[in-house]
């Protein structure tokens, strides 16, 4: 498939790139800064834009049989800490852009999203949806609109809502479910969710859903 990542420089968006392309498919990352992404194939193509900007968006969209948004504004990684754009609405409005830019009523989007948002509220045991909406008000309140502008597109979505992401070596246990039960001490690591994330490109079953993940 031809695939365009998004935060594709990110901790998880390089991770769902190089599977991507281990994977066959052909990849077009789309980049803030070129310079970030260090990594090279012949099936990689890197294009340089900005989510918040449709034009740049609707160009690299353009020919994709799918799309992956890993889009924040929050690094974690400490060599992005100051890349953080905090009150930047970019999970929301670039989705919008991405959205806009697909074909109607047809085209693969996956979106990675949070617990806590939608429906994984109520699923987070003991409170938890409600600490991390209290920990993180600005980006959970981003990332419902985000959620709520790919639920009411034609395309073919699947949103998937990793548990607090960590860097630590893929441990290939990840649970998925709609309605998986979490808890603030539940984790993913990303290189089992950019490996999911890539993994149900073209998995029917998956359309239409919103997917938690945790290990």
């Amino acid at each position: 498939m031809k695939v365009v990542v998004f935060g594709a420089t990110g901790s998880t968006g390089r991770l769902v790139v190089e599977f991507a392309l281990s994977a066959g498919h052909v990849v077009t990352a789309f980049v803030r800064d070129p310079k970030r992404m260090p990594l090279t194939h012949p099936n990689l193509k890197i294009v340089k834009g900005d989510a918040m900007d449709p034009a740049s968006v609707a160009s690299a969209v353009q020919a994709a049989d799918a799309v992956i948004c890993t889009l924040g504004a929050i690094p974690q990684a400490k060599q992005d800490l100051g890349r953080r754009q905090r009150g930047v609405p970019v999970c929301s409005v670039g989705t919008k852009n991405i959205l806009a830019a697909m074909p109607p009523g047809r085209g693969r989007l996956i979106v990675e999203s949070s617990v806590s948002v939608g429906e994984s509220y109520h699923t987070g045991s003991f409170g938890a949806g409600f600490m991390v909406k209290l920990a993180l008000k600005e980006v959970m309140a981003d990332k419902e609109k985000q959620e709520a502008a790919v639920r009411e597109s034609d395309c073919d979505w699947t949103i998937v809502r990793p548990a607090t992401l960590t860097f630590k070596r893929a441990r290939g246990n990840l649970k998925a479910g709609t309605d998986l039960r979490w808890n603030i001490t539940s984790t993913a690591t990303r290189a089992d969710v950019a490996e999911y994330l890539v993994k149900i490109l073209d998995d029917p079953a998956t359309y239409k859903k919103a997917i938690t993940v945790r290990n």
